[in-house]
């Protein structure tokens, strides 16, 4: 059956001072999809330590055993975070995805750390398909375990065929990357955490408050954000509405730990009717 939505990414092993839970962009967008009512399914590798299936039963999933999973130890301080990289499951390719799934009409490339081969948007370059792509994982690289930004930052055309980019402002060295990309691809969002985010809409900048909450766990914020940006933009085509409509999905995930965290549509309309009133 093809799906509402496609994912591609790692699922990964996120090591906190808790112990470990799954994590990676590809769980915390597969929450997001979820909870708007769609119909998900993910592309994925890990280690026999995570079964996918049991931690979202309503997902389907096709997963790719390797003997490691994609592994960070996560640190926060003042609003920043420090990553390690202690294992790596192997990359995903586009063979590894499902055909009837590669017609889904909504996709996003949800990379972690080099785990998404990048030919795989030209699949999906010339179809009906709206095309996100968070490019988290193909702008870091690792000093022996730290992980840090990338010094070769990909030229705009190597993101030619998606229709929404997704980035960091701490994963570029350069932010003014972001605004380059925009001549290449109609929609970008450059996330801020606390200030909010930067879009382009075919060119043109605007900047998008961030919705007020109380922090609890900021991981996978980013990765909400690009989910919820992408289904509404889906839904509504218009780039500014999705932005604040993931403005707000994001602060909603950043109040609980881990995916669970992730809100309903309700919940997300409630905060948007705050704000506007």
């Amino acid at each position: 059956m093809t799906p509402d939505v496609l994912l591609v990414g790692h699922i990964a092993k996120d090591i906190t001072d808790d112990g470990w839970r799954a994590g990676g962009g590809v769980l915390y967008a597969a929450a997001q999809c979820r909870k708007l009512g769609l119909n998900v399914s993910c592309v994925t590798a890990c280690g026999p330590e995570i079964e996918p299936e049991s931690l979202m039963p309503d997902v389907s999933w096709l997963v790719v055993r390797d003997e490691s999973s994609t592994t960070f130890e996560n640190r926060y301080a003042e609003g920043h975070r420090t990553q390690r990289l202690l294992a790596r499951a192997r990359p995903l390719a586009g063979e590894d995805i499902p055909d009837a799934w590669q017609a889904a009409p909504i996709v996003l490339l949800m990379s972690v750390f080099q785990d998404v081969e990048v030919d795989i948007i030209s699949q999906f370059s010339c179809s009906a398909t709206l095309l996100g792509v968070s490019t988290q994982g193909w702008l870091r690289e690792v000093d022996i375990t730290t992980v840090r930004q990338n010094t070769a930052i990909p030229d705009g055309r190597s993101w030619q065929g998606a229709d929404a980019l997704f980035v960091s402002e701490e994963d570029l060295i350069d932010s003014g990357a972001a605004a380059a990309w925009a001549e290449y691809v109609p929609a970008v969002a450059l996330t801020r955490g606390r200030q909010g985010s930067v879009v382009w809409d075919n060119g043109v900048r605007h900047e998008v408050p961030a919705m007020p909450a109380t922090e609890i766990d900021p991981t996978g914020a980013g990765d909400v954000f690009a989910a919820a940006f992408t289904v509404r933009l889906h839904e509504v085509g218009d780039v500014l509405t999705a932005a604040r409509f993931a403005s707000a999905a994001a602060a909603l995930s950043v109040q609980g730990r881990g995916a669970e965290a992730v809100a309903e549509r309700e919940a997300i309309d409630e905060i948007l009717r705050r704000e506007a009133a």
